[in-house]
């Protein structure tokens, strides 16, 4: 990862070309895997009724009979700007490349699109999130073919990363999004939360990313007060009870104020479980370079551990 050590800004916005594409950077070493990544096999499904209510599903390369857990990754972007194949700066192999990673491991990968900003507000994109997973527990019958694997509508996991976190763990953590009683809930088996701004406690306008925060909850007052700490804030104990197993993932060399957020939801879940959350350093990598590196080869390390962390639950 010599690559991403010699990138020495943390703040995200510099960091995407420098890690991507500029130079020899991840995408060079994605387009010489471009054939092992593209090998997994792939179909994509319509959701819902908007333009962005799509979704790509990623096939384990087995013909096994027993049935195969689920993997949902809702990507990133700030809010406004992001999609389940990113092209062509990628040659559409990002995210294609996270999903041959996890498939290749055993699971069946979702990964949908949602709405964005300016055309969504708060919790638009979480609900978007919450319907693409109901419609792969209604719709399973549609997702096998001859070979493919069965999934396992029992054991789903909810994978976000930066901006997609904030929507898994709105999902999980706002009634009006899933009700206690929702049959979905105890489907989801875990949750894995890749560096959201957890607490937004201390944004003002000034900050480069708030204007974009404001416009997707309403206002920064309402950005604060909805934000996943203080969403999980306000849940009561019997609901913080039901929530599936949460592990934390976080590169090296996030913004400090994402490393900052993170510390204070894990201090609030301990205070409230007595139990802290598991988490995971990706050695080397910054806000961007840890998923992109999946599948070349190098850099996977933190993925590994979460492999194994998530074969723990099933055991």
């Amino acid at each position: 990862m010599d690559i991403i050590v010699q990138v020495k800004d943390r703040d995200i916005p510099r960091v995407i070309d420098p890690s991507g594409c500029l130079g020899r950077g991840l995408c060079a070493l994605l387009k010489a895997k471009k054939n092992f990544i593209r090998e997994i096999p792939m179909k994509s499904f319509k959701y819902g009724e908007l333009d962005r209510h799509h979704l790509d599903i990623y096939y384990p390369l087995t013909s096994s009979s027993a049935k195969t857990p689920i993997l949902f990754f809702v990507y990133g972007g700030g809010f406004d700007t992001g999609e389940r194949s990113i092209s062509p700066k990628t040659f559409g192999l990002v995210y294609a490349c996270l999903a041959a990673f996890f498939a290749r491991r055993g699971y069946i990968i979702v990964i949908p699109d949602y709405r964005l900003v300016p055309n969504v507000e708060f919790p638009g994109p979480a609900e978007d999130v919450r319907d693409a997973v109901r419609w792969v527990v209604n719709n399973a019958h549609e997702l096998v073919s001859s070979g493919s694997p069965v999934p396992n509508l029992d054991h789903i996991v909810l994978m976000g990363h930066s901006a997609g976190a904030v929507h898994v763990s709105t999902m999980l953590f706002c009634p009006n999004v899933l009700p206690a009683d929702d049959p979905l809930r105890p489907k989801i088996v875990a949750a894995i939360l890749e560096s959201p701004p957890f607490d937004l406690s201390a944004m003002t306008m000034e900050w480069p990313s708030a204007p974009t925060h404001a416009k997707y909850w309403g206002t920064l007052e309402s950005a604060k007060a909805n934000d996943p700490l203080h969403l999980y804030r306000r849940l009561p104990n019997e609901a913080v009870e039901r929530l599936p197993k949460v592990l934390m993932v976080e590169g090296e060399f996030e913004p400090d104020f994402l490393i900052d957020a993170g510390d204070v939801f894990r201090k609030e879940v301990k205070e409230r479980t007595g139990v802290q959350p598991k988490k995971i350093i990706a050695k080397g990598h910054n806000h961007i370079s840890l998923n992109w590196a999946l599948s070349t080869g190098e850099g996977e390390e933190w993925a590994e551990r979460t492999v194994e962390w998530l074969k723990e639950l099933k055991d």
